[in-house]
């Protein structure tokens, strides 16, 4: 079974994305022939986590924290070493991440406000669907609920929150351990 760390951050310190969606991403990935693909239903699995600096991570040298889920991943899988998100916010780069477009070409250019359209932007995990696999997603972060469109062609996306004490977005978000029991079952 083929794993991926996918590690994402810019310069200034942005990962391209928000929370634990247990998915995808074939982009970038090499099958053993060397035609660039992957051996029909190879599993793939796309954990994003907001705003974490690739440059804070044992993965990429650092050594005042301990990430063991994280460094048995990079043992297993493949680290990226330039990877950059192309905004600075979770809606819009998320949805850049499903595309694979620029903001100015699938429309979403803040985390409010704005939807995604599946039907004219059609998004990854869509296309994985239609090819058979079983897509499914748990999310942790308001701005990435299903109104925005997001969740489309997910064949299960749990982003039931809830509001927390506190002011703002923070306050309407999940625990990374919580967003994990909420998609354990369908894991299985």
């Amino acid at each position: 079974r083929k794993r991926a760390e996918v590690g994402m951050s810019s310069r200034g310190g942005w990962a391209a994305a928000a929370l634990c969606l247990g998915l995808l991403v074939l982009a970038g990935c090499r099958g053993d022939d060397g035609t660039g693909r992957l051996a029909d239903g190879t599993p793939v699995v796309l954990i994003s986590i907001d705003t974490l600096r690739s440059d804070r991570l044992p993965a990429y040298g650092y050594g005042a924290v301990d990430t063991p889920a994280i460094d048995e991943l990079r043992r297993d899988g493949i680290l990226y070493e330039r990877a950059y998100t192309p905004a600075p916010l979770t809606l819009p780069a998320h949805v850049s991440l499903l595309t694979g477009l620029l903001p100015p070409a699938h429309g979403v250019r803040d985390n409010l406000g704005y939807t995604v359209d599946g039907g004219r932007t059609p998004m990854l995990q869509q296309r994985l669907a239609e090819r058979g696999y079983a897509t499914g997603a748990a999310i942790s972060a308001f701005v990435l609920r299903g109104a925005t469109g997001i969740g489309e062609g997910f064949g299960f996306y749990d982003d039931e929150l809830e509001v927390a004490a506190g002011r703002g977005l923070q306050a309407i978000q999940r625990a990374g351990p919580a967003t994990l029991e909420c998609v354990r079952p369908w894991l299985r």
